[in-house]
């Protein structure tokens, strides 16, 4: 129980840090989501449900600081669920190299969920789909994977260890 609030403590600080700091580092219009990642983070530790539930709550507080409150309470639900795909129980006998392999695979994918979802149906006016789609999805992709690489090596390694 004590783990939840931390994760809790460290999502209300992430999302104000996303919103105020992180939302201003933009390349073509697309910034990194270190929301995602710290989603990614918990439903592959915790599990699908409790990660979906996470991401819906994350996302809503992130909601609420930009304005857009369907579309990131969606978008993180979205990407808890599909990160938790790559679950790795406490009881299982993984190892770090395999912990940290499915932290990456489950940031990638939920990155790609989720700027798939914030493409297709955030501002349907500023760009064409086939410019908007590519431009999201690549290039926050990789700037937030960037990101993640980062957290991992700088203070998830830790939480990960066998």
């Amino acid at each position: 129980m004590k783990k939840y609030f931390l994760y809790i403590t460290i999502a209300v600080i992430l999302a104000f840090l996303q919103r105020f700091l992180f939302s201003r580092l933009l390349v073509l219009h697309v910034s990194p989501d270190i929301l995602a990642i710290f989603i990614a983070f918990i439903s592959m530790s915790v599990g699908q449900r409790t990660g979906t539930s996470f991401g819906f709550a994350t996302g809503l507080l992130a909601g609420i600081l930009s304005g857009n409150l369907g579309l990131s309470a969606l978008t993180g639900t979205v990407e808890g669920f599909a990160a938790g795909f790559f679950h790795v129980p406490e009881e299982s006998h993984a190892t770090s190299v395999k912990k940290k392999r499915m932290f990456y695979f489950a940031t990638l994918t939920a990155l790609i969920v989720g700027n798939l979802l914030q493409s297709i149906l955030s501002d349907p006016l500023s760009l064409p789909l086939y410019i908007r789609l590519p431009e999201t999805v690549i290039i926050g992709t990789l700037m937030s994977m960037a990101l993640a690489v980062l957290a991992f090596h700088f203070g998830l390694k830790k939480l990960l260890k066998d």
